[in-house]
């Protein structure tokens, strides 16, 4: 009976000692999950840190374009060459910490083609041209449908003119850097989003050869006001860039008109090159999603 008891006593003292390791053990694990569904709710987007701190996102796009061109340079021809333009951009905008998260870096790869023909049809330019811009815009105002920055751009280009009827200078170099003021606008809308850009140099240099100077002439060392300081005096460009961001399906679409007018008179020397396009391109970040339906990736990154 003694043993029979002392083997009771026994069970039941293992029992509750089961009973309480398992009561811990459930406790522990509780604990363990409870503390990994704060770190997951901690990493989601919406939380304190990004409410006081916003994510610094990037938005990239490809794009290209294809319309009219007019280019006009008395150094090779009196002539107006008209005919059309292949457009190809890298566009990149971050948002950055400067101005308490109110300013945003823009970035601009470009490379400009075009090919004109003379009035009389028997001629033929050839126009290509690099650039590259660097700057930013810092916001002004923002709304839940409005926002509006202004900013500056420093950019730099080289390139070449090309006319296929002259014999001893058939052509003429391109190089120019400009500081530009800029001014952005973003709309939205319920299914897309409107973005405008306003670009037009204010100071600068660029390279000019005196009229009847030739490029033989310039490579023996005679390079003597090849280089000028321009302004408005001598150089008036003006930038318009209007796009639409259209979500389709899991992609988003971005469609939209760049018109480029560039003119300068320097050296007795005058030139002009206008450009009107249509463009279409897609940001890279927002070309295939997971799951869902694409959105207007400009206005959810700014």
């Amino acid at each position: 009976m003694k043993r029979r008891g002392k083997s009771k006593i026994i069970c039941l003292f293992s029992f509750l000692s089961f009973v309480m390791c398992a009561s811990y053990a459930q406790q522990k694990i509780s604990n363990e999950l409870l503390q990994k569904r704060r770190t997951s709710l901690l990493s989601e987007p919406l939380n304190i840190d990004s409410l006081i701190f916003p994510e610094l996102k990037t938005n990239n796009t490809l794009s290209a374009s294809i319309g009219t061109a007019n280019m006009y340079d008395t150094y090779l021809s009196p002539l107006e060459y008209k005919g059309f333009s292949i457009h190809l951009m890298y566009e990149q905008m971050r948002r950055t910490t400067w101005f308490d998260y109110k300013f945003y870096k823009q970035q601009l790869f470009e490379i400009d083609l075009s090919k004109g023909d003379n009035p009389s049809k028997n001629a033929s330019e050839y126009w290509f041209l690099a650039s590259y811009s660097l700057g930013g815009h810092y916001r002004v105002y923002n709304s839940n449908g409005l926002r509006v920055g202004i900013g500056g751009l420093w950019d730099i280009n080289a390139g070449v003119l090309y006319n296929e009827r002259n014999g001893n200078n058939p052509a003429t170099a391109r190089a120019y850097s400009n500081l530009n003021l800029s001014l952005q606008a973003s709309y939205k809308l319920n299914h897309c989003g409107i973005r405008w850009q306003l670009d037009t140099p204010f100071m600068g240099v660029l390279f000019s050869p005196r009229y009847g100077q030739s490029y033989y002439e310039i490579s023996l060392g005679n390079t003597v006001d090849v280089v000028n300081f321009a302004s408005l005096h001598n150089q008036r460009a003006l930038r318009n860039y209007i796009t639409v961001d259209i979500p389709i399906n899991t992609y988003t679409l971005r469609v939209g008109y760049l018109g480029s007018w560039y003119q300068t008179k320097v050296q007795n020397i005058q030139t002009h090159h206008y450009t009107n396009s249509f463009v279409i391109g897609f940001p890279i970040e927002g070309v295939k999603k997971s799951k869902g339906k694409a959105k207007n990736k400009y206005w959810e990154t700014f």
